[in-house]
Parts: C-alpha cells; sequence; structure tokens
C-alpha cells in the first residue's frame, strides 16, 4: 500500500495490463509512466526514478479489524462474483512473510518463525526493532523499539487470557499483548502502545511492512534479508 501524493501532487493510478517479472505494472494517469506495484517506484515515463511512499498494511480477518477500528472507513465497490474464491492466510502461514522496509534495504520475517515467536527483538537499517504476530488473527506489524533514544527489550505473555483490573477492559487474550524487560509494562501489540505499567500512554513508530509471498519476494529481492528461513 503506497501513498498517492508525488512532490506535492496527488495522482491517480490505474492497471497498465502489463507485467513485469510476474508482477502487475501501473500507471498514472497525469504522465502515463508506468509504476512497479511491488516496489512504489517508476519504471518508465516522465517521474521515472521516482518513488511513492509505503505505508504499513496488514491481512487479517474482517471481524477482527472491525472491531479494533469500529468508526474505520471501508472501501467499497463491486462485486464481481467469487471467481477467486475465498482467501486465508491462517492456512498459508508457511507461503508467507512480512516484508520490512523498500528499494535495496529489505528484510522478510517469514510468518512461521513469528507464529512461533510472536515478539522477536531484532534490528533494521540501524534500528532496534520488535516484530510482533497474532496467532488468532495473524496480525504482524514492525516497530522501532525505542524511547528517548534508547533500545526497547519486549517479550510475549504466557497464559490465555489477562485481567485487567481497574483498566475497565474485559478478559482479554494475551496474543494481543506483549510485556517491556526493562519496566515490566504491558503493550498492545496491534497499536504499539503501553496500557498498563509505568510506560503508559507511550507508543512505538510504526515502520512499512507488508505481507509476501516467500517465493515471490525472493524472486524480487534476491539479495534481501531473509529471517526464519534456516528454521
Amino acid at each position: 500500500m503506497y501513498g498517492r501524493e508525488v512532490d506535492g501532487e496527488v495522482l491517480e493510478f490505474g492497471h497498465a495490463g502489463l507485467l513485469y517479472r510476474d508482477s502487475f505494472v501501473m500507471y498514472d494517469r497525469r504522465t502515463q509512466s508506468l509504476w512497479l506495484h511491488v516496489t512504489g517506484e517508476a519504471l518508465k515515463g516522465p517521474l521515472r526514478g521516482k518513488r511513492l511512499e509505503f505505508l504499513p498494511s496488514e491481512v487479517v480477518p474482517w471481524s477482527d479489524w472491525r472491531t479494533r477500528h469500529p468508526d474505520g472507513g471501508v472501501l467499497v465497490g463491486e462485486r464481481a462474483g467469487e471467481f477467486m474464491g475465498s482467501f486465508s492466510l491462517r492456512d498459508r502461514i508457511r507461503e508467507y512473510g512480512l516484508s520490512v522496509g523498500q528499494g535495496r534495504e529489505v528484510a522478510l520475517y517469514r510468518y512461521s518463525l513469528l507464529e512461533r515467536r510472536e515478539v522477536l527483538n531484532d534490528s533494521f537499517d540501524g534500528k532496534p526493532l520488535v516484530l510482533v504476530f497474532d496467532p488468532r488473527t495473524t496480525f504482524a506489524a514492525a516497530y522501532v523499539a525505542e524511547l528517548d533514544g534508547e533500545p526497547v527489550l519486549f517479550e510475549p505473555l504466557a497464559g490465555r487470557t489477562l485481567e485487567m483490573a481497574g483498566s475497565g477492559m474485559a478478559r482479554t487474550p494475551l496474543s494481543r499483548y506483549m510485556r517491556d524487560v526493562g519496566s515490566g509494562s504491558l503493550w498492545d501489540r496491534t497499536l504499539g502502545e503501553c496500557v498498563a505499567g509505568a510506560r503508559v500512554g507511550r507508543r512505538l513508530e510504526r515502520i512499512p511492512a507488508t505481507p509476501w509471498l516467500v517465493n515471490r519476494w525472493l524472486g524480487f529481492f534476491p539479495e534481501g534479508r531473509d529471517v526464519g528461513s534456516a528454521e
């Protein structure tokens, strides 16, 4: 997913009807430049070399998204039948990973690894990083694990449910939370926000990341860092 603004102008895009390395190509209606959707880079035309802003995205069940974003907007289009069938990332965990970064600096964190670890401390592009995963919903995200210039280590919680005494929250699955090792504060994985403890109210910076088919990612980024391939 990308932002559509380039040099202060909002562009409109369409499908060019072309494939590049088995990936579809977009065009912008103003300049007719051709853009590769997997990198957000203009390959041909007046805007060649320009790159769209990479935004975080996720693949989760509709029910989970709606619960987390009750006031969120929904883009509704015309239904073209069910020729593509249904999709469940839960059933295809080993085929996917979370791709972090854009351009030459990219890393893929395989869902099969994140499913086992749920909270993974790492580093990327010179910054401390925490990767999170919710096995119930397949939600995955990457955050800069740093507060006030200092790195923060995180760990998952054991057990199944959590009593949030005095917080007004009902019994909640622990797979939605993590704990920072330094202060013992409790953090919501899906928001990157501290919800209980000494750091309550603090937020982590979420960095752009998106689900990718592992084999397609390896084809586009053969020099990228493939995390979890050996496990």
